[in-house]
């Protein structure tokens, strides 16, 4: 992906997820800081993803939540330093282990999934819904059977190589090593995070030919 079409689409995106007089915004529920633990708040964290549309079924998945947010945070920690940029086969086996551990959830489907992990650590985890899974690997029908851990680890790795593609177009347009066009390709993205920048664009192009991941 070239960066002029990264930065077009993300352009496009809806104003009203983004404002901040919204109380379920992302970057109120950010700052709020609910997402820093994965021990507390959870009865506020399923308020925040049924705003964004997850449809997740809140008498199911709290008990689960809570059983399960001592492992998560665990696993959690074994991610720490990562960025989307630096992902390799270590992180991503933890990944596995975070997607796998969260589909065992009752009521939370693989948009929830995404976006739980991604609210926990927004420089790391990308977020998907069903359209963009269609999108991306060319499969009709979209469930957790198919929406796997597999799938997600390969849909994170197509995305770091997409970002990768858009800051190397930048650097080349800017004349600037790609050290400095990191720094100054996130500034023109109001200093977004890599996956939100790349969500945005997802979003707006949702229904388009995307090269297929297999």
């Amino acid at each position: 992906m070239d960066y002029k079409s990264l930065k077009e689409g993300w352009k496009r995106y809806p104003r009203k997820w983004d404002n901040q007089n919204w109380k379920y915004s992302y970057r109120r529920s950010l700052g709020s800081g609910i997402w820093n633990d994965p021990n507390s708040y959870i009865k506020e964290k399923i308020d925040f993803l049924n705003h964004w549309k997850c449809r997740v079924d809140r008498n199911t998945a709290i008990p689960d939540l809570i059983e399960y947010s001592k492992n998560l945070n665990n696993l959690l920690e074994g991610v720490s330093s990562f960025k989307l940029l630096n992902i390799n086969h270590k992180n991503l086996e933890f990944t596995r282990k975070i997607y796998k551990l969260l589909s065992k959830v009752n009521g939370l489907g693989p948009t929830g999934i995404s976006k739980y992990m991604h609210m926990h650590k927004p420089e790391l985890f990308m977020m998907w819904d069903a359209q963009i899974i269609r999108d991306y690997f060319h499969i009709k029908t979209v469930l957790k059977t198919t929406a796997t851990p597999k799938r997600y680890l390969k849909f994170m790795l197509q995305m770091k190589h997409e970002i990768l593609e858009a800051i190397d177009t930048f650097s080349k347009y800017k004349n600037i090593n790609k050290k400095q066009a990191i720094i100054e390709f996130k500034k023109c993205f109001n200093n977004e995070t890599l996956p939100r920048i790349l969500d945005k664009y997802n979003y707006v192009t949702r229904g388009e030919y995307k090269r297929p991941i297999y």
